[in-house]
């Protein structure tokens, strides 16, 4: 698969990116459908963060689920997803309430460098 990967200031590199694997019984694969580039993805690459190592961009964007690992309940193969900067197990009452954005039980996965395996 292939993935837009910043190395340094200016220097934004198509690579091979290795395909993606279940780790987690609650992870799911997702096939990217379109991804873009923010401004946060931006401040790297006009030299005003730091890149310290080779970093993924592209981190806002939707696809289809094509593989689930055994414990992941909340998406079957197929379904159509939009990412989001953290990942929310809807099951907190802050969830329940509509603010998955928030979850107690979040997981960060959707800022820039979070997305090793999404290209």
């Amino acid at each position: 698969m292939r993935g837009v990967v910043l190395h340094s200031a200016g220097d934004v590199r198509v690579e091979d990116r290795p395909e993606p694997e279940i780790i987690e019984p609650t992870d799911a694969i997702i096939r990217i459908a379109a991804s873009c580039i923010c401004g946060s993805d931006l401040w790297p690459y006009w030299g005003i963060d730091p890149v310290t190592e080779p970093t993924p961009m592209g981190h806002e964007y939707v696809g289809f689920v094509e593989q689930v690992g055994a414990a992941a309940n909340n998406v079957t193969v197929g379904d159509f997803v939009v990412g989001s900067f953290f990942a929310s197990d809807n099951s907190c009452e802050i969830c329940r309430a509509g603010y998955q954005s928030r979850c107690v039980h979040n997981v960060p996965i959707g800022s820039i460098g979070t997305l090793g395996c999404v290209s």
